[in-house]
């Protein structure tokens, strides 16, 4: 609502020529056709109970439904008396959904005595609480960019399944996974001890968001799609073949969506998560200045992204901008993330080869470049180009991924327990337990996994570890003794075997 001044300066800027600040309201009651002025609807007074979380999710198909897009919740629940579980459990699993599914993303309780926490940062788990934050504002401009399109056509932001595959009879009646556009597919989680859950995939190829593990679906479902991923409370989510997703980056220097850091430096460069297909596909990137209402009167920046896949080239094209806005940038360094199933012998940008670069670090110093990122994953990048230029980036893939066997030699185990190998890089656990990668008693106790798309090149540490297959903590029940056991990971190919012991 306005404040006292708050009108006067309205007038003034209209006066000035310059665009009124956007309204954003949030309420708890409303009706259709609220979101045309800047309303956004929360659930209210909401018990802290999974039922009510379950519930929410459900409702928030329902506003989608009815062209609602912002709406939200007390992320934990607003009631706390009502607590019939885990508060930690609770407010992680309510965190995750809320990061991908509402706006705003609003942590609020009850707190007349001055005793309940309700920041991410003192209640849950705070690594999966900054984890799925991050990716927030990671996907801001996939967010906004969707936003621009429910404004000019009315396209639901996170629609439900049926909304894009309504010719699927399995997803006519399903609410407990949803859409993020019509690029991301992700599946709500609100129960006790969930440590995985089934997906349903549409027909189609798919990608592990986390992992980029590739997934062919004739329609069907994948089952125990685990929850914790290096370390972290993840909602499994997928995109699909073809996503072209637009991020913007993001570390503990971040402020804001609007690019504000700690440290006053400036991080404008278009990234581009693109998962390759062999049936071209594009996505439009909106952006206008995050503040007034000037984008009505054009003051709006689109950049087409597309994609196209034939043979062993994969082509990912930044059109050159068109339009502008107040602050918006007049050259910047672009990124793309392709994801393949694969890693690349080579990337071209505009016909001229790029440098390839052994590690991040060595990525992250350089101007332009590439490298093979692991997890089937390609990272390039160009310099800091001007906006009206088109960039092109060529990617030679085929190569075979990384990859070795690991073998954990006396690993005797009891009922209910196996074998892990958990390490320091993603594909490893990054060292949580609860990520670790699954062994197979192939010669008992002799425990063994292949295990591919291992950075190329990286310095890989590991262990074996005896752990609860089901409803397990975040620990081991026993590590393997003595120090790490440490390899050089191939550049592509297979390694050989990797061995630990008991």
């Amino acid at each position: 609502m306005a404040g006292p001044g708050r009108t006067g300066d309205v007038r003034r800027r209209r006066l000035d020529g310059w665009s009124p600040a956007r309204p954003f309201m949030l309420a708890r009651s409303g009706a259709s056709g609220m979101q045309r002025h800047g309303v956004a609807m929360w659930s209210a007074d909401i018990g802290s109970k999974l039922t009510a979380l379950a519930q929410q999710q459900n409702v928030q198909m329902h506003m989608s439904m009815s062209g609602i897009d912002y709406f939200g919740s007390d992320i934990g629940g607003f009631r706390r008396e009502m607590l019939d579980s885990d508060l930690n459990e609770l407010y992680t699993q309510w965190f995750a959904n809320g990061a991908w599914f509402e706006v705003p993303l609003r942590p609020h309780t009850e707190n007349l005595c001055n005793c309940a926490a309700t920041s991410p940062d003192s209640i849950g788990d705070v690594a999966s609480n900054l984890g799925n934050l991050r990716r927030r504002y990671e996907l801001t401009p996939y967010y906004y960019s969707l936003a621009h399109r429910a404004h000019l056509t009315g396209e639901p932001v996170v629609p439900p399944l049926v909304y894009h595959y309504q010719n699927d009879p399995a997803v006519r009646e399903m609410g407990h996974q949803k859409l993020i556009g019509k690029d991301l597919l992700v599946g709500v989680v609100a129960g006790e001890d969930e440590r995985s859950r089934n997906m349903y995939l549409p027909a189609g190829t798919w990608y592990d968001y986390a992992t980029g593990e590739k997934l062919v679906s004739t329609g069907q479902w994948f089952n125990d799609r685990p929850l914790w991923v290096n370390g972290e409370f993840r909602l499994p989510t997928f995109a699909r073949a073809g996503a072209i997703i637009p991020k913007m980056f993001v570390d503990d220097k971040t402020m804001n969506v609007l690019g504000k850091r700690t440290d006053a430096s400036t991080r404008n460069e278009l990234i581009a998560r693109v998962y390759a297909s062999p049936t071209a596909s594009s996505f439009t990137l909106y952006e206008d200045d995050g503040s007034s209402t000037a984008y009505k009167s054009g003051s709006v920046r689109t950049t087409a992204l597309s994609q196209s896949l034939s043979g062993s080239v994969a082509t990912v094209t930044v059109a050159a901008s068109s339009g502008t806005y107040t602050g918006a940038p007049a050259s910047r360094s672009n990124v793309v993330e392709l994801v393949a199933d694969t890693q690349a012998g080579g990337v071209t940008l505009n016909g001229s080869a790029l440098t390839q670069h052994a590690s991040k670090a060595a990525f992250d110093a350089a101007s332009s470049g590439w490298y093979n990122a692991g997890g089937g994953v390609v990272v390039a990048k160009s310099a800091s180009t001007a906006v009206g230029t088109a960039k092109t980036f060529a990617f030679t893939i085929g190569q075979t991924p990384s990859a070795l066997t690991f073998s954990c030699a006396n690993g005797t185990t009891t009922a209910g327990q196996s074998v892990y190998a958990v390490g320091n890089v993603p594909q490893l656990g990054a060292w949580s337990v609860a990520s670790a990668v699954k062994l197979s008693p192939t010669s008992y106790p002799t425990w063994t996994a292949t295990i591919s798309k291992l950075p190329p090149g990286a310095s890989v540490e590991w262990k074996c570890v005896k752990r609860q297959e089901a409803d397990f903590p975040n620990t081991a029940d026993a590590w393997e003794p003595g120090g790490n056991t440490v390899f050089t990971a191939p550049a592509s190919g297979s390694g050989g075997t990797t061995s630990g012991s008991f």
